[in-house]
């Protein structure tokens, strides 16, 4: 029977996690392949594996449509298409290797799955592609569709870039990118001319945004992107007036990540002050923390 508890892992890594992701239905989880057995609540690993020469930075899940499929990139440069299977010698194979990229790879994430099996990729040479599975029921080739310069500064060693996908079926394909140090986030929409415009800019970052989220859009006419911000600060955006509506300094410290519930109404943040927050907005759209979990929180 399922339980509210914070259960430990051991994960038997030899080094920093960088990423942990889960899939969609939140059963699996990825750093190394974790399956979560729902009689006793508890998490059992699935199947560990050398996947790239370098660290893993993140790592991304296709929606179960697809098959049992993720992605994987690296500072080895790399992008890797994963799928399960049920038969044969190893269970998790390689599909594709993805090598476009010149600089690591740092951040990667599979369309909605109503735009076809595509992924985005972005890299520490500033660039932004998108790639497309054109056979699904071979993940063998995948065909770059677009490649987007998103920094004037070009390729930066110590840079850092993040992307979010919009899930909304009621607006043009979309994605926010943190772009390095150009201390900002930018959205970039497919255009009628089928090409990916930037169409606006998120201000008002003090450093380097680590991380971007783009909520699910869940009954409201408007949506939410929540940015990390190395200034030490969460701040949600509300998109079609490209306003800051919250900002909160509550971490006191870097913030490395956000993310969106299922339906875009609970956001989580996390920070070098080991706490995770929760934040939901009031019923008259005030934003005030829920929750806080401690990294060294007991059981």
């Amino acid at each position: 029977m399922m339980t509210n508890q914070i259960q430990q892992l051991d994960t038997y890594h030899e080094d920093l996690i960088h990423d942990l992701s889960y899939n969609y239905y939140g059963n699996r989880s990825k750093n190394k392949v974790w399956d979560l057995n729902e009689e006793t609540g508890q998490w059992v690993m699935n199947e560990s594996w050398k996947a790239h020469d370098c660290s893993i930075l993140k790592v991304s899940w296709a929606h179960p449509e697809f098959g049992q499929v993720f992605a994987s990139c690296s500072i080895d440069r790399t992008v890797k298409i994963w799928e399960e299977q049920e038969y044969g010698g190893k269970r998790w194979v390689e599909k594709a290797k993805i090598v476009e990229s010149q600089g690591s790879v740092q951040d990667i994430e599979f369309a909605p799955n109503y735009l076809g099996l595509k992924l985005a990729t972005i890299s520490a040479d500033g660039k932004l592609r998108i790639y497309e599975a054109m056979d699904i029921m071979n993940l063998i080739h995948w065909t770059l569709l677009e490649e987007i310069e998103v920094t004037s500064a070009g390729r930066e060693s110590d840079g850092h870039y993040c992307l979010s996908w919009s899930t909304s079926r009621f607006h043009p394909p979309m994605i926010v990118v943190g772009c390095g140090k150009d201390n900002t986030a930018r959205i970039y929409r497919l255009d009628q001319h089928n090409k990916w415009q930037i169409c606006e800019v998120l201000n008002g970052h003090q450093d380097i945004v680590h991380d971007v989220a783009w909520a699910p859009n869940v009954g409201r006419s408007y949506q939410l992107i929540a940015t990390a911000c190395k200034d030490g600060r969460v701040r949600i955006f509300k998109f079609l007036n490209e306003s800051l509506i919250e900002e909160f300094k509550d971490h006191g410290s870097e913030v490395w990540r956000v993310e969106w519930n299922v339906t875009g109404t609970i956001l989580s943040s996390s920070g070098d002050d080991g706490k995770i927050r929760l934040w939901k907005a009031s019923y008259n759209n005030e934003w005030k923390c829920l929750s806080v979990i401690s990294a060294e929180q007991k059981k």
